[in-house]
């Protein structure tokens, strides 16, 4: 058994020990777990930045880890001195936005001429509050390795923690400085000079032709969906957003009349495999930034585990703009896309007239809660007032399931279930 194994097998016990944290952030735990796992897979073909301070006998070594799309996706301070070694692990679903975390600490010390090894592994919520916390210690003899496997895992009461006497606000900020702490080395160290590792570097493939979409790379770090346009010899010099370093963006860009002012055409969305910086195709997005969100504008593509299936939607503050379902093929080519946003309503439109209740009204939203590996897209659309006397009011939320199948003239689109959702 590997380390992963072993480690993931740790997890899932621990996942049934309900004394440990509040059921209800299981899920979110699960979903840690899982995300240490793509990370750790990918790391060897993920872009590492390095850098050693202190002096000779007591050194501290900051590394940070980024995908082809150029989001953060590990961090790890790492401390040693006479008195022995401590190394801490950040894993997050989106570093730039503080709040679900898995923090792994690893404590090493000399003690009666053997080691002393003491480990814990916290996990905070989407709210950013630690939910559960598992500890492990263990004592080696001179010369023994210091695996941890063969010891179990403790699960912490949180409910018994020590008092905290601090106010709300010292907490709050606490804890803001505590998760944002990652995302802050990360950035120093892109800053202080270039990476020590970089598979990236040489390739070039369609990279002038498109600008990646942050926060939109599939789990394994292949894929991303990115920023481009119909046209040809794009000047990105002039698309680059001053206000966030780093980032392009299109907005306002009008769609080719025949003017020379649009000479790049109308934008795209684009696939993108990152480990060849080949354009697989287009994903009917059309999304005009590199952040991943603009104020009430964003994009959200969520993918299956696999990496296989991708829904790509794009929102404003009361509804959305597109939703589009694709998937990539076990050939690596771009199957799709189709218009999950129109089948979505389609299938809301007919359930809601023939069952009791509201009507199909308002400004529709969509959000994609998962994708799962065998192509089912579960989702919740919403019908919402944006004006008036029923601004902000909901007509209607509906859960979906959609299944995105491969048929031999193409993907289709089919319903696995709907109902009225639980706050209904």
């Amino acid at each position: 058994m590997n380390r992963n194994s072993c480690f993931c097998l740790l997890l899932i016990i621990a996942l049934g020990d309900k004394a440990s944290s509040a059921p209800q952030y299981d899920d979110e735990v699960k979903a840690l777990i899982q995300r240490y796992q793509q990370v750790e897979a990918q790391l060897d073909r993920s872009v590492r930045y390095s850098r050693k301070t202190g002096t000779e006998g007591d050194t501290t070594i900051e590394q940070a880890w980024y995908n082809g799309a150029g989001d953060p996706i590990k961090v790890a301070v790492e401390h040693i001195s006479s008195a022995g070694r401590e190394l801490t692990e950040y894993f997050s679903l989106d570093f730039d936005d503080p709040g679900a975390m898995f923090v792994l600490t690893r404590k090493e010390a000399t003690q009666d001429g053997g080691t002393q090894v003491d480990e814990s592994r916290q996990y905070f919520g989407n709210d950013g509050k630690l939910v559960r916390e598992l500890r492990k210690s263990g004592s080696f003899k001179p010369g023994d390795a210091l695996d941890t496997v063969r010891f179990p895992n403790t699960a912490v009461d949180l409910s018994k923690q020590p008092k905290d006497d601090r106010t709300e606000e010292q907490r709050a900020v606490a804890q803001y400085d505590f998760l944002s702490e990652p995302e802050k080395i990360a950035s120093a160290l892109t800053q202080a000079g270039p990476p020590e590792f970089d598979p990236f570097a040489g390739v070039t493939g369609d990279s002038e032709k498109y600008r990646v979409i942050h926060y939109t790379a599939s789990p394994d770090g292949r894929y991303a969906v990115a920023l481009g346009f119909t046209g040809k010899d794009i000047d990105w010099e002039g698309f680059k957003d001053s206000d966030f370093p780093g980032t392009y963006s299109a907005n306002g860009w009008q769609p080719d009349d025949g003017t020379p002012d649009s000479e790049y055409g109308k934008i795209v969305n684009d696939l993108v495999d990152l480990t060849t910086r080949q354009i697989l195709g287009t994903t009917n997005g059309d999304y005009y930034g590199t952040r991943q969100r603009y104020n009430h504008d964003q994009c959200t593509v969520t993918w299956s585990p696999d990496s296989r299936t991708f829904v790509e939607a794009t929102n404003w503050k009361w509804g959305y703009n597109r939703c589009s379902a694709a998937r990539i093929s076990s050939a690596g080519k771009l199957l799709g896309p189709v218009d999950l946003g129109k089948y979505a309503e389609k299938t809301a439109q007919a359930y809601l007239a023939t069952h009791k209740g509201p009507k199909y009204n308002g400004s529709i939203d969509i959000s994609v809660a998962t994708v799962t590996d065998a192509g089912v897209v579960n989702l919740t659309i919403l019908g919402q007032g944006t004006s008036g006397d029923h601004k902000g009011d909901v007509f209607f939320s509906l859960d979906e399931s959609v299944r995105v199948r491969e048929t031999p003239p193409g993907l289709r689109l089919e319903t696995v279930g709907i109902h009225a959702s639980p706050e209904n």
